[in-house]
């Protein structure tokens, strides 16, 4: 490819980003606020309901066991139907679910609930991936990976001070304590935001007016000539091999770490000596804000090659993360220089992981593989808060729970360097490689 076609390829993905990534930013932004909004509202609703350490980390990891049940299920769906309406719908069931967790008045309703909002929220993420295979080629991915991803790190960097500002300023207010406007705004805004989606995400490039025919045709190229296309894989080629179990048995170990601190951090901060939640809700976007800075960083390098061992250094990262903060949980600052460790070791990388995994299914296995790796990779955030709740019942703080989960993050790195092949050939690698 000469210098001149090669700029006008690259004019055209950064067109393409330019038009879909905003739009599946916000949505992955909602969801992650969304989901993790409970682990401050736990700040107040755990006394109003009588919950304990385990009976919330245990609702709060229930969530994951109705993505995992729904997500294959829900991707399979999306190809058929296709992305825009399928992610309205989850938009529109995950935020009336939200809002529904408002006027939770047991444990048991909040189990349900729980559960309900993680099944309707089932889909998104593995169906952004399948939805990027049909847009960006194996050089782009990582990169449109990352920019996409940075919509967690973000999530965190607003929720948590935005949570905090409603449990301090708006309880009482109609009513309602400050946990239930949590819910009901963060829900109402989500559900909002669905026609926006419905009328401005094209399901796939012939869908998109704003791409002309030659412009379509250097997507379809690029992506077959990258690879992607080469050889699409059945879904013997998924259940054949070791690939697909190494691969979610590598995501797991590593999300154990980030859902191991996500839905713990209000309360890790809170029994590290402070007491206010707009200063907790503050203290808890330091860091999502060093993995925002991080995470775009690593993408672009990962893009170059050596994918593999950014995975790799992301787990150690992550677990030398949580060794700190569960050997300082009374001291503020080494307590979340830890916790922002964790965060940038595992959510720096998840965008590289990835593209690693583009580079393994093609066709119908993608439907399922995309889906099926992050659902069982995401059980870690059924296993993670429960575990952190009840070392909290026994111990009087999560952060003790913390040292089993960084064995868990070894065990990821040692799983990347036995198995994940090293080199990347971003331009020229055949489909199926990495």
């Amino acid at each position: 490819m000469n210098t001149q076609s090669r700029l006008f390829e690259k004019a055209i993905f950064a067109k393409v980003a330019w038009r879909i990534l905003p739009l599946l930013f916000i949505v992955q932004l909602l969801g992650i606020v969304d989901r993790f909004n409970v682990g401050f509202a736990q700040l107040q609703m755990s006394a109003d309901l009588g919950l304990s350490h385990a009976a919330y980390g245990l609702g709060a990891g229930l969530f994951f066991l109705g993505y995992f049940v729904f997500e294959v299920p829900s991707n399979m769906i999306l190809a058929k139907v296709g992305a825009r309406t399928w992610f309205t719908r989850i938009l529109v069931t995950w935020g009336a679910a939200t809002i529904a967790m408002a006027y939770v008045t047991n444990e048991g309703w909040f189990y349900f609930l729980r559960f309900l909002v993680g099944a309707a929220e089932a889909g998104f993420a593995p169906g952004v991936q399948l939805y990027f295979s049909k847009w960006f080629p194996n050089a782009y991915r990582g990169r449109a990976n990352g920019l996409f991803l940075m919509s967690i790190p973000f999530g965190g960097l607003i929720g948590g001070p935005l949570s905090g500002f409603i449990l301090e300023h708006m309880t009482g207010l109609g009513g309602h304590n400050g946990w239930q406007w949590i819910f009901l705004l963060e829900g109402a805004i989500t559900v909002a935001f669905a026609p926006i989606v419905f009328l401005f995400l094209p399901s796939e490039p012939k869908h998109a007016k704003w791409l002309d025919a030659e412009e379509r045709a250097v997507i379809d190229r690029s992506i077959i000539e990258n690879g992607q296309g080469a050889r699409a894989h059945s879904l013997r080629d998924l259940t054949q091999g070791h690939k697909v179990v190494l691969l979610s048995a590598t995501y797991f170990l590593l999300l154990l770490g980030n859902y191991g601190i996500s839905f713990w951090m209000p309360q890790i901060i809170k029994n590290s000596g402070i007491s206010s939640a707009s200063t907790i809700g503050w203290l808890a976007a330091i860091p999502a804000l060093c993995t925002l800075v991080c995470m775009p960083l690593i993408s672009r390098a990962s893009d170059i090659g050596g994918r593999k061992w950014f995975i790799v250094g992301g787990a150690l990262l992550a677990s030398s993360g949580l060794i700190v903060t569960s050997s300082y949980p009374t001291n503020t600052v080494l307590a979340l220089v830890g916790l922002a460790m964790t965060s940038v070791g595992v959510l720096g990388v998840v965008p590289t992981f990835w593209a690693y995994v583009a580079r393994s299914y093609v066709g119908a296995a993608a439907t399922v593989g995309f889906a099926l790796i992050n659902s069982i990779g995401n059980l870690a955030g059924f296993v993670a808060p429960y575990y952190m709740g009840v070392v909290a019942d026994t111990t009087g703080s999560p952060a003790g729970g913390g040292y089993a989960i960084a064995i868990a993050g070894l065990c990821a790195a040692l799983l990347a360097v036995l198995f994940f092949e090293g080199s990347q050939q971003p331009h020229h690698a055949v489909a199926g490689k990495n």
